[in-house]
């Protein structure tokens, strides 16, 4: 079974007992701010992911890092992880929890890039142009590159909305090719 699979099981729990304790956004937060502290810290990955350091030492280590910094539901989920041996899946499970309370709330992630950076207004609309598109809310996460010219990609789901110049030319470019303009 791969990891995000395990992920999902374990999350399919937390996420039932945060709901109900109404506690869903805190744990979130929490796990997104436990992944950045993994992210920055190659001890604390090497520690996690270490086999022959033992479940004690490692819900003792988790206790005294987090006791005062994350909510209660959160922290006996690290420690229920680190008795089952399976705090090594840590990384993935904040990612994933986050996946499924998106899923949960209807909100999709959006990547989009443009040629230029754009304002905030016209980010916005964007947005909702894609929420239109989807009908489901956004999250946008926004870059810039030069290499499409102008318009925008944008990577939603498992599609890809490209109104780039650099498309635009390329389909130009095959009608070209075809011997017809018209269509």
């Amino acid at each position: 079974m791969t990891n995000r699979k395990v992920a999902r099981k374990y999350n399919l729990a937390l996420y039932a007992t945060a709901e109900e304790r109404k506690s869903v956004e805190h744990v979130r937060k929490d796990l997104s701010d436990i992944k950045r502290s993994i992210e920055g810290s190659k001890e604390l990955s090497n520690f996690i992911l270490t086999p022959v350091i033992s479940a004690e030492k490692k819900t003792k280590v988790f206790r005294a890092m987090f006791a005062e910094k994350v909510n209660e539901l959160t922290l006996t989920f690290l420690v229920y992880l680190c008795e089952k041996n399976r705090i090594n899946l840590l990384y993935d499970i904040a990612d994933d929890f986050a996946a499924l309370v998106n899923e949960k709330q209807g909100v999709v992630l959006a990547k989009v890039k443009t040629a230029i950076e754009i304002t905030d207004g016209e980010k916005k609309a964007l947005t909702d142009k894609l929420k239109t598109f989807t009908g489901k809310e956004i999250q946008a996460a926004y870059s810039v590159d030069p290499a499409i010219k102008g318009g925008f990609i944008a990577s939603v789901d498992d599609k890809i909305i490209d109104a780039s110049i650099q498309r635009q030319l390329e389909l130009l470019r095959e009608k070209f090719s075809m011997g017809s303009i018209n269509n």
